[in-house]
């Protein structure tokens, strides 16, 4: 009996090979792997808080992402994705009035610098790249060629780029020699008056990599059998600072060489007089992002699959 059921097994072994064999072909065929290229933009602040800044506002600015990805799918619903991008964030602050002081020297004698600053706005951006992480999951709707998508995961940012540029209406300085207890408020040529319309810009600090959590959600639309085009809404919010080695020093710079020159430093990094204390302008610093994103993708074809 034992001999005459093997014997009808190994009989079988051709037809069982055959519907294994064949079974990728019966079933819906799904491309494991799909590379994109895609782009978006939205709001994408560098949000931050002011520490009780009299006559403030600060705005959320635009900016976008750009980038190469990669996803591999476990089946017709599940797939994880990596890549490469480009962030862009931008924020912009309005400061009524703020004043500062702080002990200086003429090159001769040493003195207390004072200054208002009047009407100043300034603009920040920061470029990162980043590296995202994440879980899709798809399923159709309507017919097999249209699909809803979304995703879970985060991103590790690396700043590259980072820029502000800062306009006044004016600045009111003057010097105070406490050894002669005199306050100079003139001449100009020697950084003490009133200066009008100054402008400055310069480079950042931002340098340390921030961590988000990242979500998106939309269609997919089966252009062709192995082209897809997303369509979809993105949130990036970062968990981890991009100012974390913090250093605040005086926003206005005075320089005995070139008393008029006035440099000054970003609000971000630098800091101002409030109830007899010197102050930081803000606080932490978090890149976010909210938009509509577009990636076109391709499916590439599985060799190993019987249909080919």
């Amino acid at each position: 009996m034992k001999r005459k059921t093997i014997h009808r097994f190994i009989q079988r072994i051709p037809l069982i090979a055959m519907i294994f064999l064949f079974m990728p072909c019966h079933a819906q065929y799904q491309e494991k792997n799909e590379v994109s290229i895609f782009t978006g933009g939205g709001f994408s602040p560098l949000y931050y808080t002011l520490h009780n800044v009299p006559d403030s506002k600060f705005t959320s600015g635009f900016g976008g992402v750009a980038g190469l990805g990669y996803t591999f799918f476990f089946n017709n619903v599940i797939g994880i994705g990596t890549g490469a991008e480009i962030g862009l964030y931008n924020s912009k602050v309005k400061i009524g009035q703020f004043f500062d002081k702080y002990l200086s020297s003429d090159g001769e004698e040493g003195f207390e610098f004072r200054y208002t600053v009047n009407g100043y706005t300034e603009k920040q951006n920061l470029f990162a790249v980043q590296i995202p992480l994440f879980v899709q999951f798809q399923f159709p709707v309507f017919s097999d060629d249209h699909l809803t998508y979304f995703t879970l995961g985060g991103r590790v940012g690396f700043p590259f780029s980072s820029e502000y540029r800062s306009s006044s209406d004016s600045y009111t300085t003057s010097g105070y020699y406490s050894q002669y207890d005199v306050l100079l408020e003139a001449p100009v040529s020697q950084g003490f008056g009133v200066f009008h319309n100054r402008s400055y810009k310069d480079d950042l600090k931002l340098n340390h990599t921030f961590y988000m959590l990242s979500a998106e959600v939309g269609m997919k639309w089966l252009v062709s059998d192995h082209f897809s085009l997303y369509t979809g809404i993105y949130f990036d919010y970062s968990v981890s600072d991009v100012y974390q080695n913090k250093q605040y020093d005086p926003f206005l710079k005075y320089s005995a060489t070139d008393p008029t020159a006035f440099s000054n430093l970003s609000i971000l990094q630098s800091r101002y007089y409030q109830d007899n204390n010197p102050s930081s302008f803000t606080g932490r610093i978090f890149p976010h992002a909210l938009g509509i994103k577009i990636r076109l993708s391709f499916r590439i074809p599985n060799k190993g699959s019987c249909c080919f």
